[in-house]
């Protein structure tokens, strides 16, 4: 089979990115051949590097644009994905599996398609896209010749838009399992939690974090909190860390590669990341898990059909810094019980969630597509 996949600043940091990226290692392993096109940029200091030798070709793909009494003709003048539309006729794929997030970029995506005659899978992963046009993007989904959906509360969200959503694939993310395995547990002076995010406060809580971390760790004053990760909130986060005196048991690490990422949650006393707006699943709670180590989430999203309150972690339904704290003590001060969480999530993630498992449920709405069953996806 032939895969074009397309995907947004490919070259950077991220969940999505990562997905994309494994999925087309699993797939070339698998003997189809893939091309990744993708928007080609990347704030400075989040920068990767791909694991796929698939071919990456990078173009922009243009948004839609909504119409107004200012500019009346987008109603029939719409930016056109040139680019994509060139490549998808050079590759010839037999199909292209979109995973832009960039709610106005998906309609492009669907007319490239169509004036290729190409059929085209939507993955839908969370809200954060919404972009200006809003609900009115969604439509673009009943053009899909199938959909995938990182979780079911993904589905659900977007089913709330479009009916066209009920019928997605449940497709959850993976784990590169040799190199958690492979990974030795860094070595710090003194105990740690870890958290790994992008630093942008409008999605993820790491200022809600430290402060919970302040009042939980009167109790533990041996045990240290690191952030790795970096973005836009990165100042105003260490600003916060000096304001409330932490400068002592608070690192932000920056953005770490992902070799060096295994080896943080390997030493960690356990995982914490505090989001804002719904995860779509959490891929960084499935890394910590096959690292064995426990994980605190908010009970949001599509995170809870992963992390299991007291199995294999701890939810935390409100974000305030005082139930936050409360977690973190309750995980620090049972080592037996924190111990007993990281040994469930790490069998759950070895048994469910390995990349190749990833890409056999992807060629599954594949084929589905090319059948011409793609109307009735179902999980």
């Amino acid at each position: 089979m032939r895969i074009l996949m397309a995907a947004e600043d490919f070259a950077a940091i991220g969940g999505i990115q990562e997905l994309v990226d494994r999925l087309a290692v699993e797939l070339l392993a698998m003997g189809h051949q893939v091309e990744i096109f993708s928007t080609p940029h990347v704030t400075p200091g989040l920068e990767r590097t791909p694991a796929t030798p698939a071919a990456i070709v990078y173009g922009e793909i243009p948004g839609r644009k909504a119409i107004s009494l200012r500019h009346p003709e987008r109603l029939w003048r719409q930016p056109i994905a040139d680019e994509l539309i060139t490549r998808i006729r050079a590759f010839r794929p037999d199909l292209v599996n979109s995973h832009l997030w960039t709610w106005d970029k998906i309609p492009s995506v669907a007319d490239a398609a169509r004036r290729t005659k190409t059929p085209f899978v939507q993955s839908l992963y969370d809200s954060w896209g919404v972009g200006k046009l809003g609900r009115r993007a969604m439509r673009s989904l009943n053009r899909a010749a199938g959909l995938t959906a990182l979780s079911r509360a993904t589905r659900d969200y977007f089913a709330r838009i479009a009916r066209r959503a009920r019928q997605a694939h449940i497709v959850f993310a993976g784990v590169d399992l040799a190199a958690a395995e492979a990974a030795h547990a860094y070595r710090s002076e003194r105990p740690y939690i870890l958290s790994a995010a992008r630093i942008d406060l409008r999605q993820k809580a790491l200022d809600l974090l430290i402060e919970a971390f302040a009042l939980a760790v009167q109790e533990f004053p041996s045990v240290d909190l690191l952030i790795a990760g970096d973005g836009p909130d990165r100042e105003k986060l260490a600003a916060l860390v000096a304001a409330r005196g932490l400068g002592a048991r608070v690192a932000i690490l920056g953005a770490r590669p992902r070799a060096e990422l295994w080896s943080l949650y390997k030493g960690a006393r356990c995982f914490a990341m505090p989001s804002r707006m719904p995860e779509g699943l959490g891929l960084v709670f499935l890394e910590a898990m096959a690292c064995g180590r426990p994980v605190i989430a908010s009970a949001s999203g599509g995170t809870p059909e992963i992390v299991y309150h007291g199995d294999n972690g701890l939810l935390v339904d409100r974000l305030e810094p005082d139930a936050w704290a409360g977690a973190i003590q309750t995980m620090l001060s049972d080592a037996a019980a924190r111990e007993a969480m990281g040994r469930r999530g790490y069998a759950m993630v070895r048994e469910r969630f390995s990349w190749r498992a990833v890409a056999e449920r992807h060629l599954a709405a594949y084929n589905q597509v090319l059948s011409n069953e793609g109307g009735n996806l179902r999980d």
